[in-house]
């Protein structure tokens, strides 16, 4: 690993236990949370439009622990309304590709969002429906985005991201939470510019310069191990994490589940630009001790073992290395989102099922990351397991 650049900045993150989504019990772990980093009131003020940005990476069902989960939004609706502020809850799914109100209000709903909304009176946004290009002159790498115009106008951003982790960045959470700001496939054209891990968690990293939540909420009661951030496997985690410092959060919910903070790109690139603290020797967190929360046996993605090594390599030796992705015929719904969202033009369609192009696949895993049927695995090299 490199040198770590100096980073003294001391962030404060809540670690709170909550073991079930009963409304009640998210409710009081998320109030105290949010009143051990000073309140709600820290961040929301009377009148104020708050953005609830959720992680609606699909439409499934709550128990698949793809997305925030309702409860997380039910309890956080009643914390805005508890400051004064308007609640607005919404992405920009990754399910949707071209924005697609229809296809999105389908995944609000078998998301279980649709419906906390509905029963909380709270407005559904629909954040892919306007664009807007933001410039950030600070950016190391991506210095253009195309953005939610509503993002952009919210008076206050909230992060509401899941524990998960992820086949490309290893793990996702409070800065990955962000890439859903970008509009419809404007998400898979930065994945044909960002090839390689790091590459991509830089791009992640400039657009944290850009859009930095107010207020990032973590939804670690039920991760996800394996295979994520679509395709894992539920895994009891039993925790709300909340910070004004997503990349201190990211920090503490890895090392919880046993994952070296720094190890995943996205926290040590942020930590030595200065966007964050990813060292967890400078995070005062307050409630639970990490020690008493710790997660022993939590599976990382297959072929986790080389990502580090085939870092920086040439494409031919990344593509020996990293892992492939390949169809399930049996579990393909033929429904050609992969398709839709690959970026390199790997995927298409021949008979009735997609086909691979390996050689053009970039191992940006958004084929397997969106399949709703998990009918795309990765299949790790043969060299890569040897290394």
């Amino acid at each position: 690993m490199e040198k770590l650049k100096e980073n003294n900045i001391i962030s404060k993150v809540s670690l709170v236990r909550c073991q079930t989504y009963e409304n009640s019990n998210v409710d009081i772990a998320i109030e105290k949370a949010l009143e051990l980093i000073g309140g709600i009131g820290n961040y929301v003020r009377s009148g104020d439009n708050v953005l609830l940005k959720i992680n609606l990476l699909t439409g499934d069902a709550p128990e698949k622990a793809v997305t925030t989960h309702p409860a997380i939004v039910r309890a956080m609706i009643h914390q805005v309304r508890k400051a004064g502020g308007i609640p607005l809850i919404g992405d920009c799914s990754g399910y949707e590709g071209k924005p697609n109100q229809k296809r999105y209000l389908d995944a609000c709903r078998s998301s279980g969002i649709m419906q906390v909304c509905e029963e909380e009176k709270a407005q559904i946004v629909h954040l892919s429906a306007e664009s807007i290009e933001v410039r950030n002159e600070s950016g190391r790498l991506y210095k253009n985005f195309i953005l939610s115009k509503q993002v952009m106008d919210a008076d206050v951003l909230i992060s509401l991201p899941k524990l998960k982790t992820h086949g490309l960045t290893l793990f996702t959470g409070g800065v990955k939470n962000n890439f859903g700001c970008i509009t419809g496939l404007n998400k898979a054209k930065m994945h044909l510019r960002a090839q390689d891990p790091e590459t991509f968690s830089q791009m992640l990293v400039d657009l944290l310069g850009i859009v930095q939540p107010d207020l990032t909420v973590m939804d670690a009661v039920v991760g996800m191990e394996g295979n994520g951030p679509s395709n894992g496997t539920p895994k009891h985690v039993n925790a709300i994490l909340a910070s004004k410092d997503p990349v201190a959060l990211d920090a503490v919910a890895c090392k919880m589940v046993g994952i070296e903070p720094l190890i995943v790109p996205s926290t040590r690139l942020a930590h030595e630009q200065g966007l964050g603290t990813g060292d967890i020797s400078n995070i005062n967190i307050v409630g639970e001790s990490l020690e008493d929360m710790q997660i022993d046996g939590f599976k990382l993605p297959s072929g986790s073992a080389s990502f580090f090594h085939a870092r920086g390599l040439m494409s031919f030796i990344r593509g020996m290395l990293l892992p492939k992705p390949y169809l399930i015929k049996e579990n393909c719904k033929k429904c050609w989102i992969c398709i839709e969202h690959c970026p390199s033009g790997a995927l298409s369609r021949k008979g009735d099922y997609p086909s691979f192009d390996h050689k053009k696949c970039i191992r940006c895993y958004c084929c397997q990351e969106l399949c709703p049927g998990n009918a795309i695995e990765l299949k790790t090299p043969f060299l890569a397991r040897l290394v």
